[in-house]
């Protein structure tokens, strides 16, 4: 794939691109090249970061509370982690 996109990259603005004989000559499939290419779409690491409710910096924050409550000898329950999951997070989160 990345080859593809290479000589694809190489050719002249202004032609049109070739999906098909690309596809052939790289042994991919034609649709996939021209989304991907087009960034239609994404590779399931890139669709499982976008899904996720916290960013890593925020999940970092929620063990940093959890160690520090554990820390002090009080044990979090599930609605104290929820509860600051909510406090942090840009999007509602769910229990899970």
């Amino acid at each position: 794939m990345k080859s593809a996109f290479e000589e694809i990259d190489s050719m002249i603005p202004c032609d049109k691109i070739p999906w098909t004989a690309l596809a052939k000559k790289h042994k991919v499939v034609r649709s996939t090249l021209s989304r991907k290419y087009r960034h239609e779409t994404r590779s399931r690491e890139e669709k499982a970061i976008a899904q996720q409710k916290l960013t890593p910096q925020q999940e970092d924050e929620l063990v940093k509370y959890i160690e520090e409550l554990t820390a002090r000898r009080l044990p979090p329950t599930r609605e104290m982690i929820a509860n600051f999951a909510l406090s942090i997070a840009t999007e509602p989160v769910s229990e899970s």
